[in-house]
């Protein structure tokens, strides 16, 4: 555990303010969900995941849509790459870039062709990009959970509407997840 030297202390009604330094850091943004528990004699706040929770259940959404489509897939939550199905797994566990940030912000579906002179969004800030992607975000009861991205970098291929609609498929699946 890192000593930061900040003190902070706990208000008339159980508040404790988390200096902005240490919000930047971590990526917490104000809404977002934090997991509190205690270990031994320490309070520990951890950001919390509800697509983390999902684990092999996203995992074989990745999967599958490999297995179907013939494409590589990325699952991520609103910070982080989850899952990637196929060989190259060297994106887990890494960032989101900021135009990832942007576009589940938007709520809104993306599909890029870089062949059809498209701008490929980066995923992580040390993705190289893909020649095809489709980005749908992962949105339940108006919240944003995430992102199931399709990608290949077939010069010479095309995603079509099909190709859209099974993500946008998945994407639903894995938000009806999060729906009391």
């Amino acid at each position: 555990m890192q000593d930061t030297g900040m003190v902070r202390r706990i208000d008339e009604l159980g508040r404790v303010v988390i200096p902005k330094e240490i919000r930047k850091t971590l990526r917490i943004k104000e809404g977002d969900p934090l997991e509190i528990y205690t270990d031994k004699e320490e309070l520990v706040l951890k950001k919390y995941s509800p697509m983390a929770t999902l684990g092999d259940f996203s995992s074989s959404v990745a999967e599958g849509i490999e297995k179907i489509t013939d494409n590589s897939c990325i699952i991520t939550d609103t910070d982080k790459v989850l899952f990637v199905s196929g060989k190259d797994k060297s994106l887990e566990g890494k960032n989101l870039s900021d135009k990832m940030n942007g576009i589940m912000k938007e709520r809104k579906s993306v599909l890029i062709s870089c062949g059809d002179g498209g701008e490929a969004v980066k995923i992580t800030d040390s993705d190289k990009g893909a020649e095809n992607q489709i980005i749908v975000p992962i949105v339940s009861n108006g919240d944003c959970y995430g992102t199931v991205v399709v990608f290949d970098n077939d010069k010479t291929r095309r995603f079509n509407s099909g190709d859209v609609k099974f993500a946008r498929l998945c994407a639903f699946v894995l938000s009806k997840q999060f729906e009391n």
